[in-house]
């Protein structure tokens, strides 16, 4: 029989293995930001949009780690920790973009803009339902609906610095470091979720425990880091 407090220890090794891969990728392109005083090689749309999904993913955290009924799933420490650094440190390379020199990119484009304040829309309108007391289904909730944004975020923020590398034919101003730690830090994120299920052979998709927005988030990574790596 497999000591299940065993398990939880190699599961939150993992844990803070993830979190300290997946938090330390935001430095390095932070670094050459601030060094080069010039973010030509770093997409304004993913340094726009990722802010925004972190805050939703942060509140998510919070609110699932207070009420585990919520339906977020399993929310661990180091998921918690790790949402609540990415806000801190998207925002700062969030701030880089209006301080520093943009290379060729010149302005953010609209249709980001408007998929942004779409998102934060729907959390709205979905908080005021609750508010007047109006009906939703069990999956629609406010918290919730910050966690779906995320996910929605998460499947978009990456084109805009594919295509930025794909148009300049050129990888220069965007690190090659953070590529590396975010597919480390999505891998482990994903083998953390999969190693009680494996282990104590619980349903990987369990309703109470799967957590709909870190399996994406992890999946997501490691599939557009697959094409940064090409």
């Amino acid at each position: 029989m497999v000591n299940e407090d065993a398990v939880n220890v190699v599961s939150d090794i993992i844990g803070w293995c993830y979190f300290l891969a997946w938090s330390a990728s935001f430095y390095p392109q932070s670094f050459i930001n601030y060094k080069k005083k010039n973010v030509g090689g770093f997409s304004l749309e993913f340094a726009l949009l990722n802010p925004s999904g972190f805050f939703f993913y942060s509140v998510y955290s919070v609110a699932g780690r207070v009420n585990s009924g919520l339906g977020t799933g399993d929310i661990t420490n180091q998921d918690l920790v790790f949402a609540l650094h990415a806000f801190a440190l998207s925002s700062v390379q969030l701030s880089q973009i209006f301080i520093y020199d943009r290379g060729q990119q010149g302005d953010i484009s609209k249709f980001w803009i408007i998929f942004l304040i779409a998102n934060y829309v729907t959390v709205l309108v979905v908080w005021g339902i609750e508010v007047f007391n109006g009906p939703l289904p069990n999956s629609a909730d406010t918290f919730l609906m910050m966690g779906y944004c995320k996910a929605a975020i998460t499947f978009v923020k990456y084109l805009p610095q594919v295509y930025l590398n794909w148009s300049r034919k050129s990888c220069e101003g965007f690190s090659w470091e953070n590529v590396v730690l975010d597919f480390m830090g999505g891998s482990l994120s994903f083998l953390q979720s999969a190693v009680k299920s494996i282990a104590l052979g619980e349903p990987f998709f369990d309703a109470g425990a799967f957590n709909l927005v870190k399996f994406i988030l992890s999946i997501t990574s490691i599939f557009f880091d697959s094409i940064f790596f090409i």
